[in-house]
Parts: structure tokens; sequence; C-alpha cells
């Protein structure tokens, strides 16, 4: 039958096969196989044999074909210019392979790939044509379908994002890349994790993985990092999407930027709990963390203490100084407080001129401490340029007691607080 050598090695080719067991494969191939004459005058090639798989495909019985030329499969959509090339390969006797729209019997039209190849008698002449094909027309389709789908999501007004089952990012939409900054390329086959800021809620990832591990959807507002490195929040939804086997294989994440929104309420939140002069928690949200704070230590038995100051002649700096000077000295105080207080304390303006810091976790003798740094630093303070005035504190200090109240404590610090004005002020008292 020949050889094959396209890397230099030979393999032999059914060499012991008669022609009938050649005929009989050619037969029960799945493959279409159309055989031709040589002649390409008049009309030709005319075809001589079409197997099953032809006939099934064409929609044409064998008597229909012999003897006729394979135009009879052309119409309207057919591809001319790839034809005459097929008809000038032919003509010089090299081999050709393309695709095409053809015409079945019925009319019905089918795209169409095949490989024609010329067959040589013994010598060396051409003697006959013979294309194998195949109806390529479902995964046309197909990918024409992956085309439009892959086209409506790029055009979507809403961020899309898919990711594999190992969070590597196999698709984004152009809505997605503006949000994020990234083009395309750069994020493509990289993890979706370099989205998201490192401080991020660890317990909220680890409930984003269970859910989608046991294939429920996920809805949040995330936390993204824009390319520039500023924060964007996304309202997003993360379904996982199956191979058809059961199994998860991709996820598809669509999202909202709604960095407006949670921004609006993020100041709406810190107006209702941040005194807008000082910079400090307000009373009504320092009385909610003081009541928290209290239930925690007495639930622990770890210690706290309560610092309660008061600014030492406030009503004469009003009044001889004018209220701008007022508010310095309030905002003066404020600035104090915050530098001074550990990570988890907390400082709160209390009302008017008073302050309160809660000290979690401290006895009396460290709250004594640091109320005396706070009353030397504020001491030590310019207020403003001007430089009108000295400023001093007056504080009294109290740690709770076993099973006392939020309501009782503070009345202890406020009375320790009094005491120092009544001894003189700029002094602590407990």
């Amino acid at each position: 039958m020949g050889r094959l050598s396209d890397d230099g090695q030979a393999l032999d080719l059914l060499g012991a096969a008669s022609p009938a067991v050649l005929a009989h494969a050619v037969d029960q191939s799945t493959s279409a196989v159309l055989i031709t004459d040589a002649g390409l005058e008049g009309g030709g090639p005319l075809i001589v044999y079409a197997n099953p798989a032809f006939c099934r495909m064409s929609g044409y019985r064998p008597e229909q074909l012999l003897g006729r030329s394979p135009r009879l499969l052309q119409g309207p959509l057919t591809d001319r210019a790839l034809m005459a090339s097929l008809r000038r390969h032919l003509q010089q006797g090299l081999p050709f392979a393309g695709s095409t729209v053809n015409y079945a019997a019925d009319g019905r039209a089918y795209t169409v790939e095949w490989s024609i190849s010329p067959v040589r008698d013994a010598s060396g002449a051409i003697a006959y044509f013979v294309s194998v094909q195949n109806d390529i027309s479902a995964r046309i389709a197909a990918e024409q379908e992956r085309r439009l789908l892959l086209q409506a999501l790029d055009a979507a007004i809403d961020p899309i994002l898919i990711t594999g089952r190992d969070t590597g990012v196999v698709f984004v939409n152009e809505a997605f890349a503006r949000l994020t900054g990234y083009a395309p390329e750069e994020i493509l086959g990289q993890s979706a994790r370099m989205l998201y800021p490192s401080h991020q809620d660890p317990l909220f990832y680890r409930n984003l993985r269970v859910c989608l591990r046991e294939g429920k959807p996920f809805r949040a507002t995330f936390t993204y990092r824009h390319k520039s490195g500023r924060q964007i929040h996304v309202e997003q939804s993360i379904a996982p999407v199956g191979d058809g086997r059961g199994r998860i294989s991709h996820y598809i994440s669509t999202g909202k930027d709604v960095s407006e929104r949670v921004e609006r309420e993020c100041r709406l939140m810190e107006m209702a709990t941040i005194d807008s002069l000082t910079g400090l928690l307000n009373r009504h949200a320092g009385a909610e963390q003081l009541y928290g704070l209290v239930a925690q230590a007495q639930a622990s038995a770890r210690p706290l203490s309560v610092i309660m100051a008061d600014i030492d002649h406030f009503k004469t700096i009003n009044d001889v100084h004018g209220h701008k000077a007022g508010d310095d000295a309030l905002v003066c105080v404020g600035r104090v407080l915050k530098s001074c207080v550990r990570a988890d304390d907390r400082a709160i303006r209390w009302g008017g001129e008073e302050f309160l810091v809660i000290l979690p976790g401290a006895t009396l003798a460290q709250a004594m401490e640091l109320a005396g740094r706070l009353r030397q630093q504020v001491n030590t303070t310019r207020v403003n340029e001007l430089d009108l005035f000295s400023l001093s504190i007056s504080a009294g200090v109290a740690e709770m007691a076993t099973g006392e109240s939020a309501s009782e404590l503070l009345r202890r610090a406020d009375l320790a607080m009094y005491r120092a004005k009544r001894q003189g002020r700029n002094a602590v008292r407990c």
C-alpha cells in the first residue's frame, strides 16, 4: 500500500491487507469517503465511489452520486475562492485540506471539513482523487454559540469574573477590567486572590471557601484592591459551575461596584459614633463600648479601669478668650488622648469639657500611671499658635470591682475627678 514518512521514520500501512479487506474497511469507516476520477476537463472530475458514511452525511443515495460532479453539493454559501484554490491544487497534483458549506440532498446546509489527495497508478500518473470528509456543523455551531456567549459577557455592564477550581482566572469582561484597572492579560492565569487586600477578615474567606466547596452560591460585599492600590467595594455573587458529571469545574462571579454606597454608609456611621470636633468617640458610642467592655471583663475576671478627665477653668477660657479658644482646647486634649492611649483603649468625649478613657485589662496602678502621663502631656502642649493661656486637666481614676456595674464604676471615677478639682486642679486622684 505504500509508506508514510513525515518525520523520516517509515510505517507500513496495511501492507498485507487484500483489496477486499480495504474496501470493507472504507465501507465501515465513520468518516465520509468520496473517490473521483482524475478528469479535470469537461466538468470533471466525476464521482466513482461514495461510502455509506458519505451518503448519510449528504443525504444522497449512491446511484444519485455515481458519475456526477461533486459540484452538485455546492450552493449559495459555498466558498468560491476556496473551491478555485482546490481546483488549482488538483491540477498541480497536490493534496488539499479545507472546509466550506455543502448542501445535502434535501437542501440542508452543513459545514464539511475535508482533505483531498491524488492517487497515482503504477506509472505515477494520477488516476483518482480520494476525499476524506467530516460534518463539523455541530462543532461550528458550538464555537459560534461560545463566541456569542463571550461577546455577551464582555458587553455586560456589570463586572464578570470566571475562575477555575484553583481560583485561577480564566475570563474577565471589559467591565471587570475597568473596575480593577487591570488589563485582561494582566489578570488571566493569575489567582483571584491578587485582588483581595491582605488585611481582610480571615473568617470571611473561610466562610466563602466552605460555602463554595459545598456547591452553594455565595453573596457578599467584597473589598477589592485596584491596580492603583485603592480599595473598591463590590457587591458580588459567586456561583459554582458543574462539568456535566456532577463535579465543580469553575466559579462565575458577577458583581456591582458599590464603593460610593459603602463610603456613604461609613461616613454616616462615623457621624453617628465620632465627635466631629475632637475625632474621639461620642458619648452614645462610648457608652455602648463601656457597657460591652464591662460585661466582658466581669465574665473573664480580667481588670478594667477608667479615667474621667475634665478641662480646668474651661468656662473662663471661653469667656475670656472666646469660643474658638475653647474649641482649640477641646481639640488639643483630644489629640493628646489619641496619642497616649493604647491600641485597645477607648477615648471618648463624654460631654462638654469632660473626657472618658476606658482601659481594658488595666489595673488601678496602670491607669493612674497613664492618667499622670496624660495630665503632663496636656500641660506641655500648645493649644494654638497664639498660646494665650495654659491648659490643664483634673482626672479621676477607678478600677472595676467584682460585680460592679458600669454606672457605679463611672460614679466612683467622677467623684475622684471632683476631688482632684477641689484639691487644687491639675491633678489625678483615685
